[in-house]
C-alpha cells in the first residue's frame, strides 16, 4: 500500500479517544444526598448537616458556596474482584473525604476546564461484591481558576456525573503505551527515523487491537514495548522531572479557598505516592504547609513521612512565593528567616533552592539575600514571557549587587505546569539555550496556579518516556540532584537585576495594599527596635505580625493582580498589623520613657535628626498645623531619644506671594509655586543651583488599556496617549510659618475624580513636600506626576533592596526601551557630577525616566480581575530633594521621609543614643532579639556602592559580637571593645551581627 502518513496520524488520534471510552466499560449511578453548607465548614460540622436527596444535573448554587455530599455506596456483587472507581464531576472543585480524612482532590471536566484534572477516585483495587463504602465529598462552587469568566456561571456547579465504575487497568496501560508512541509520531520531526518508526508501531497497535480479545491487548503492548525499548546514546540531553503544583496563595480566589486547595492538592499527592513509588513532588511555600499542620494533622503526618523518604520535597526556603519588587530588603530577609526556620523545625533540614517560577521580576540585591539564607540555587521561568528580549541562557550564574552569585535555571519548557507529554519534552530540548555548556534541564509537571498537581496520566506517560531513543533521557529526581548535575565551570554569568519585561503595572495597582505593606514593614521595624531595648520582648506576637505581613507579600496579592475579596482580606490584615504593631510600639515607649511633662523625640533611624513634627498632644508651640496639631521643631540622636522643650531659636520658614506665585523659603531652599500648583522653581541655596529645567509637579493622565493582563500590565504605547491635567482651580495659604509654610491646591482629574494637595516646606527641611489626597473614580487611566529636572545624565538611579541600581534615561536599544517603567523602593534620582535631584515617596513604587524628566506613578484603575481596583479615597506623600550628587543623601532623606520621629511626654531628662553607625552611607536597618537566645541581632548594609570601615557603637551592655547570616547562624567573632566594633564592609554588602548581653 502507498504511504499515507497524515491519514495515519489522524487515525491514531481517533483511536486514542476510542481507547479512553473503554477504560470504564460498566457503570452504575450513585444515590446522592447533599447539604448546602453555611460556608467553608469542617468535616466534623459537615457530619451534622441536613442532607437531602439530589439528582444528576441539579445545579449547586451560588458561586463560591460550599456543598457537602454524602455517598453510601454498595459495590455490585457481580463486580467481585475487579477494580472499582468513583467517577465524579460537579463542575467545580471537590475533595473526597473517607474515614474522616481528606483523601483526594477532584475537579470537573466541563467546557470551561483546561482538562479533567482528577475525575476518578479509587474505591477498591480488588472489590468485594456487596462491600459498603461511605464517602463525603466537599464541593467548592468555583473553578480551579476562580470565577472571573462570567460565561462559566451557567455551567458552574452542575452535577454532571456521580457513578461507580469498573476500571479496566489492562486498557488503561495500553492507552498510555499507545499515546506515548503516537505522540512521538506526531511531535518528532516528520522526516526523522524515529518519527517514522513511531508511526509504524502505533499503526500496528491499532491493527492488532480487538476489544474483546485480551490477547490482542498483550500483542499491542508488546509492539509498544519493542519500540520503547530502543534507548538513548550516552550524549543525549537529560531532563530531570519533578512533580509540582503551583498554588497561588491568593489570586482569583481568596485565602480561605487556598487553604482548601492545599488540602485537595496535597491529599492527592499522598494518594498517588501510594501507587507510584518513584513519584517525587516539590512544595515551595512554608505558609501552605503551616496551614495543613494547623487544620489537618493526619495529612500533615503523612507529608512528614514522605519528606523523610525524600519524596515530598520542600523547596523555596521562603514563607510564601513573594513578590520581589515591592518588599523591602528586610522583609525579604524575613521571608527566609521564617521559611527556613519552619523547614528546619518541621523536617530537620533547609532547602538550598529558591523556587519562584511566577514572580514579576528579581532585584539585583536578591542573590546576596539568598546566600545569606543558605540558598545557592534559583529557579524561575517567568522571564520567558519577556516582551522585547527573551533570555539568552537557560542555566547560568546570577550575580547580584555585592558580587554574590547563585546558580540559576530557567526551565526550557517555559512552564511550571507541564503536562508530562512528548510534545513538551521535545520543546524543552529545542528551547534549551546552553547545549554547548550543559546537558541537563529541569522539568516541572503538574496542574498549577489553582493547584491540582500531577495526575495519573502524567505519571503513566513519564514512566514510559524515561530512556527512549528520540526523546531526551528522563529521570524523576530532586532539584538538588539537578543543580548538582547542572553546575559546571563553563556557565555564563548575568550581572544585575533580572528585569521582567512585562507586568509593569504591578508596581502601582492596588495602591492601598502597597501603602499597607510599607507601613507594616516600618511599624514592625520600630516595634522590634524599641522592644529589643527592654527585657520583656514580645517575640511570638512580633512573629505573628511579621508572618501576616509576609503572607500579603505573595506575588499576586501585593502586586495588585487579585480579585476584590483578596484585597478585602488584605485590608483586614493590615488593620490588624497597624493596631497590634502600634500597641507593641507604644508599650515599649511607655516602658522606655515613663510618662511625665517633658517632651521626648524618639528616633529609630541610625542618623541624627532635626525635624518639624506634629505633636499628638497639647503643647506650647510657635505654630499649629492646618488641622490644629501643635508643631514642634525637635532633635534626636541616632537610634535614641532626646528630651527638649520644642522651642528652637533661629529656625524659620517664610511664605510670600510674588508675581502671582507663592514663594516658600527656609535656610536651605527657595520654592516657587504657581497658582496652578506647578513647582516653578526649586532653588538650592546651599548648592547655588536651580533644580528644575521646566515647571514640575505636573499631573498627567495616560490612557491605560494594555493588550492583556489589565491589572498586571502597562504597555509602552500608553506614553503615546497622554492628557495633561489642568492646573489647580483654587489655591489657599494654610500655614505661614515660622515652622512650616504650606499652600493647599484643588484639582479636577478626568471626568469623575478630584485631587487636593498641600505643598509645604518645613523650616529645617532639605526637600519640598507634596501631601496629596485623591478621590479617584477613573477607569483604565494611569495618573503620574512629572518633574523636568535640571540634570543631564544617561542613567537614573533608583533605590532597591540593600542598594541602588542604574537604569537608562533613553531608548537606544530594545533593552533600554523595555525599562520604560521601573520599580524602586523609597526614591529615584537623576544625578550628574556635583548635583542631583531625588523624587521621594512614602508608598509608591513605579517610576519612569526619559531624558531629564523623572515621573512617579501614582494611581491606576484597571477593571480586571478586580473591577473596583483603586476606586475611592487615597492619601500619599512625595517630595523633591536637591542634593550634591552623593547618593547617601538620597538614602538618608528617603528614610527620614518614611520614618517619622516619635513624640512622647515623659519624665526623663537629657538624651540617649542606643546605637550609632558611621560612615553615613552605611545604614543600620534592623535591631531585634535573636530567635533562639537573648542576644541582639543588628543588620547593616552599605547603601551606595563604596567600601568603608564601619564604626558601630552602642550604649547597651554588650559583651561580645559575632557575624552571622540571615538565619542567625554564627560565622565568626567580631572584636567588641569600648562600647563598639569596627570592621570592613564591601560595596552593597549586608552585615548581620549577633550581640551578646
Amino acid at each position: 500500500m502507498q504511504r499515507h502518513p497524515e491519514l495515519t496520524r489522524q487515525r491514531l488520534e481517533k483511536f486514542a479517544q476510542y481507547l479512553k471510552t473503554l477504560v470504564y466499560p460498566t457503570t452504575t449511578a450513585c444515590a446522592l444526598e447533599a447539604y448546602a453548607a453555611p460556608g467553608r465548614i469542617s468535616y466534623a460540622e459537615a457530619l451534622a448537616g441536613d442532607y437531602r436527596p439530589v439528582k444528576l444535573y441539579d445545579r449547586l448554587q451560588p458561586a463560591w458556596s460550599t456543598h457537602w455530599f454524602r455517598l453510601r455506596l454498595t459495590i455490585p456483587v457481580e463486580w467481585q474482584g475487579q477494580e472499582v472507581h468513583l467517577l465524579w464531576d460537579s463542575s467545580s472543585e471537590a475533595c473526597v473525604w473517607q474515614d474522616g480524612q481528606p483523601r483526594q482532590g477532584l475537579a470537573g471536566s466541563g467546557d470551561y476546564w483546561h482538562s479533567p484534572y482528577h475525575d476518578a477516585y479509587t474505591l477498591s483495587e480488588k472489590a468485594r461484591g456487596g462491600q459498603q463504602i461511605e464517602l463525603y465529598i466537599e464541593t467548592a462552587i468555583n473553578t480551579p481558576f476562580g470565577i472571573t469568566d462570567t460565561s462559566a456561571l451557567t455551567t458552574l456547579g452542575v452535577l454532571r456525573r456521580a457513578e461507580m465504575a469498573v476500571f479496566r487497568r489492562d486498557i488503561w496501560d495500553l492507552l498510555w503505551d499507545f499515546v506515548t508512541v503516537a505522540d512521538m509520531a506526531r511531535c518528532l520531526p516528520a522526516d526523522s527515523p524515529r518519527a517514522g518508526q513511531a508511526l509504524r508501531a502505533a499503526n500496528r497497535m491499532v491493527n492488532l487491537f480487538q476489544p474483546e480479545q485480551p490477547e490482542s491487548i498483550t500483542a499491542a503492548r508488546a509492539e509498544a514495548a519493542h519500540f520503547l525499548a530502543a534507548t538513548n546514546g550516552a550524549g543525549q540531553h537529560t531532563v530531570y522531572a519533578i512533580g509540582h503544583a503551583h498554588i497561588d496563595t491568593a489570586w482569583l480566589w481568596p485565602l480561605a479557598e487556598t487553604r482548601r486547595k492545599c488540602i485537595r492538592t496535597f491529599s492527592t499527592v499522598m494518594r498517588l505516592m501510594e501507587r507510584y513509588p518513584d513519584y517525587q513532588f516539590v512544595c515551595s511555600q512554608a505558609q501552605q504547609l503551616a496551614w495543613i499542620k494547623e487544620s489537618q494533622p493526619a495529612l500533615y503526618a503523612q507529608i512528614q513521612q514522605r519528606v523523610a523518604e525524600g519524596r515530598f520535597i520542600p523547596v523555596g526556603g521562603a514563607w510564601v512565593e513573594p513578590d520581589c519588587n515591592i518588599p523591602s530588603g528586610e522583609a525579604l530577609a524575613r521571608q527566609f528567616l521564617y521559611g527556613q526556620r519552619f523547614y528546619q523545625q518541621e523536617f530537620g533540614w533547609q532547602p538550598r533552592e529558591f523556587w519562584l517560577p511566577d514572580t514579576f521580576g528579581y532585584p539585583a540585591g536578591l542573590p546576596q539575600i539568598l546566600r545569606g539564607a543558605g540558598i545557592d540555587h534559583f529557579l524561575t521561568q517567568k522571564l520567558s514571557w519577556n516582551q522585547f528580549n527573551k533570555p539568552a541562557m537557560s542555566t547560568f550564574y546570577w550575580q547580584g549587587l555585592d558580587g554574590s552569585r547563585v546558580l540559576t535555571h530557567f526551565p526550557p519548557t517555559e512552564t511550571y505546569g507541564g503536562l508530562a507529554n512528548v510534545e513538551e519534552l521535545v520543546r524543552g530540548v529545542r528551547n534549551f539555550r546552553d547545549h554547548e555548556r550543559s546537558n541537563v534541564s529541569l522539568y516541572l509537571f503538574g496542574f498549577g496556579d489553582g493547584g491540582g498537581g500531577p495526575n495519573e496520566a502524567m505519571l503513566e506517560r513519564l514512566q514510559r518516556m524515561r530512556d527512549v531513543d528520540g526523546l531526551p533521557r528522563l529521570q524523576m529526581d530532586t532539584p538538588s540532584a539537578f543543580f548538582a548535575a547542572a553546575e559546571t565551570p563553563d556557565l555564563t554569568t548575568w550581572v544585575g537585576e533580572l528585569y521582567f519585561e512585562l507586568h509593569r503595572g504591578t508596581y502601582t495597582s492596588q495602591a492601598r495594599t502597597k501603602l499597607g505593606n510599607r507601613r507594616s514593614e516600618l511599624l514592625l521595624r520600630d516595634a522590634e527596635f524599641l522592644a529589643a531595648l527592654l527585657p520583656d520582648y514580645p517575640q511570638s506576637e512580633l512573629e505573628r505580625l511579621w508572618k501576616l505581613t509576609l503572607l500579603n507579600q505573595f506575588h499576586d496579592i501585593l502586586p495588585g493582580s487579585s480579585i476584590t475579596a483578596v484585597y478585602e482580606d488584605a485590608a483586614r490584615d493590615y488593620a490588624e498589623i497597624a493596631r497590634s504593631g502600634a500597641a507593641l510600639r507604644q508599650r515599649a515607649l511607655e516602658t522606655l520613657l515613663a510618662e511625665g511633662e517633658q517632651i521626648a523625640a524618639v528616633n529609630t533611624l541610625s542618623q541624627a535628626r532635626r525635624e518639624v513634627v506634629e505633636a499628638p498632644f497639647a503643647a506650647a508651640s510657635a505654630q499649629h498645623s492646618a488641622d490644629g496639631h501643635p508643631l514642634l521643631l525637635l532633635q534626636a540622636p541616632p537610634m535614641g531619644y532626646r528630651v527638649q522643650d520644642g522651642h528652637t531659636e533661629g529656625a524659620a520658614v517664610t511664605i510670600r506671594e510674588e508675581n502671582g506665585a507663592f514663594v516658600l523659603e527656609n535656610a536651605l531652599l527657595r520654592a516657587t509655586i504657581g497658582a496652578d500648583g506647578t513647582l516653578i522653581s526649586l532653588y538650592s541655596k546651599t548648592l547655588a543651583r536651580e533644580t528644575l529645567r521646566a515647571a514640575g509637579n505636573r499631573f498627567v493622565l495616560f490612557d491605560d488599556r494594555p493588550l492583556a493582563w489589565e491589572a498586571w500590565d502597562v504597555d509602552v504605547f500608553h506614553r503615546e496617549k497622554r492628557r495633561d491635567v489642568a492646573g489647580a482651580h483654587s489655591a489657599h495659604v494654610v500655614e505661614s510659618g515660622p515652622l512650616r509654610a504650606a499652600v493647599r491646591f484643588t484639582y479636577r482629574l478626568g471626568d469623575k475624580s478630584a485631587l487636593r494637595q498641600i505643598i509645604r516646606l518645613d523650616c529645617a527641611a532639605a526637600y519640598v513636600e507634596f501631601v496629596t489626597e485623591v478621590d479617584w473614580h477613573e477607569r483604565q487611566q494611569f495618573l503620574k506626576v512629572e518633574f523636568d529636572l535640571n540634570v543631564h545624565t544617561t542613567q537614573a538611579m533608583y533605590e532597591t533592596q540593600y542598594g541602588v541600581v542604574p537604569r537608562p534615561t533613553h531608548y537606544n536599544t530594545s533593552w533600554d526601551l523595555a525599562r520604560f517603567e521601573v520599580c524602586a523602593q523609597r526614591w529615584g534620582a537623576l544625578t550628574e557630577y556635583g548635583f542631583g535631584a531625588a523624587l521621594l515617596n512614602d508608598c509608591k513604587y513605579g517610576y519612569s525616566a526619559y531624558g531629564s524628566r523623572l515621573a512617579l506613578s501614582l494611581l491606576r484603575s484597571p477593571t480586571y480581575p478586580d473591577p473596583q481596583a483603586d476606586q475611592g479615597a487615597h492619601t500619599f506623600r512625595y517630595a523633591l530633594l536637591p542634593f550634591d550628587g552623593r547618593l547617601e543623601q538620597a538614602v538618608a532623606a528617603g528614610l527620614r521621609f518614611n520614618v517619622p520621629l516619635l513624640v512622647r511626654r515623659c519624665a526623663a531628662q537629657g538624651e540617649q543614643s542606643f546605637f550609632s553607625v558611621e560612615p553615613g552611607h552605611v545604614v543600620l536597618d534592623a535591631v531585634k532579639k535573636a530567635e533562639d537566645s537573648d542576644a541582639l541581632i543588628v543588620r547593616l548594609y552599605e547603601a551606595c556602592g563604596g567600601r568603608a570601615t564601619v564604626r558601630l557603637r552602642s550604649a547597651l551592655d554588650i559583651a561580645w559580637a559575632k557575624r552571622c547570616n540571615l538565619l542567625e547562624a554564627e560565622s565568626g567573632d567580631v572584636a567588641w571593645q569600648a562600647g563598639g566594633a569596627q570592621f570592613e564592609i564591601a560595596p552593597f554588602e549586608t552585615v548581620t551581627l549577633k550581640l551578646g548581653r
